[in-house]
């Protein structure tokens, strides 16, 4: 991503929120999107990985995922860790480091399973330590596919500061270079574990949408767009990416990853 971003800005107050929701569920901008139900918990999932098995099996065992690093950039690849915990005792962790012009990427990524709709959702937990430079971002959350110019990347969901010493997440469409942002910014807490959901409906043609929960709120929405290039193609990844840190490497954990076909929240226990 780069200086030149169209940014728009997706408006959400608790009024716009409740129209969202209802608008989402009935279908708005005549589409009939079943973004599913909160609570439908486990019963919903196609795949999870919780890191309690002390390695990257969950991600890596079935040959569809595992560590998705920038090896130029001399960081290390995704780990496991007891320092931070979401759920049981053990989390993965990202080195992202502080390279620029071009980004430090360090994800873990799935391609399987890859319905035409689902929600994939993670747990992450951000240091207070991270310092961004001005117009910058931390990737947390990104997706790419292949397509006639074979892999691209798709969307990010990513944190960019507000300007007052915190951070909020936006949403990166790549097809467009178009930057969605919150108004008003719900920020997005440091030091804490924080859920990120996103909803991802695929489409060649404007029919698409995707739509981001934070902790259970909407947060972004962006619908009536092509979300990829081929329909039998997503990769979802998870970590951390930045040409922009401040602050110099910054760990990004993440815990309770899962892909499922109806909404899990934050409540769900995996």
């Amino acid at each position: 991503m780069d200086a030149k971003r169209i940014v728009g800005r997706a408006r959400f107050g608790p009024w716009c929120a409740f129209v969202l929701i209802a608008a989402l569920w009935g279908g708005a901008c005549n589409q009939r999107v079943n973004l599913g139900a909160i609570g439908d918990g486990p019963a919903s999932l196609l795949w999870k990985a919780t890191f309690e098995p002390g390695n990257l099996s969950e991600w890596s065992a079935d040959g569809q995922g595992g560590p998705n690093v920038d090896n130029d950039r001399d960081a290390g690849a995704a780990a496991v860790t007891s320092s931070q915990a979401h759920g049981g005792s053990r989390s993965g962790v990202v080195d992202v480091l502080p390279t620029a012009p071009m980004p430090a990427t360090n994800y873990l990524f799935r391609q399987q399973p890859s319905p035409a709709q689902a929600y994939y959702s993670a747990w992450f937990y951000v240091p207070s330590t991270l310092v961004l430079m001005t117009g910058q971002y931390l990737s947390l959350v990104h997706f790419r596919g292949n397509g006639p110019q074979g892999l691209k990347a798709l969307w990010d969901v990513n944190l960019y500061p507000v300007g007052d010493g915190t951070v909020a997440a936006q949403l990166y469409d790549f097809r467009a270079s178009y930057d969605l942002q919150q108004f008003p910014v719900t920020r997005f807490p440091l030091d804490r574990w924080v859920q990120l959901e996103v909803f991802l409906s695929k489409a060649v043609d404007a029919t698409g949408r995707v739509t981001v929960w934070q902790d259970g709120a909407p947060i972004l929405d962006r619908a009536d767009v092509p979300t990829v290039q081929v329909m039998d193609s997503l990769e979802w990844d998870v970590g951390g990416a930045s040409a922009g840190l401040q602050s110099g490497s910054v760990l990004v954990y993440v815990d309770d990853a899962a892909i499922s076909v109806a909404r899990l929240g934050p409540d769900a226990v995996l």
